[in-house]
């Protein structure tokens, strides 16, 4: 596998879905390939960037606070 062809099945998602063989060299290419264990440890952190963000989206405002008679 090429470093071209996993960096695309791995931001497609189809890496996810493929099947035994591919997943198997998708593996072996990560485990020889610096830069694309690099990348895959980037992506994953990304991904939970975002998904942090898109909770943080979601999550409705905390209604305003009531002025208190002093």
């Amino acid at each position: 596998m090429k470093c071209r062809d996993y960096i695309f099945q791995l931001t497609s998602g189809q890496l996810e879905d493929a099947g035994t063989a591919t997943q198997i060299a998708a593996w072996q290419h990560r485990m020889i390939c610096f830069r694309c264990r690099a990348f895959t440890r980037n992506d994953r952190a990304l991904q939970d960037m975002l998904k942090g963000y898109g909770e943080h989206l979601q999550t409705p405002p905390a209604p305003p606070a009531k002025p208190t008679d002093s």
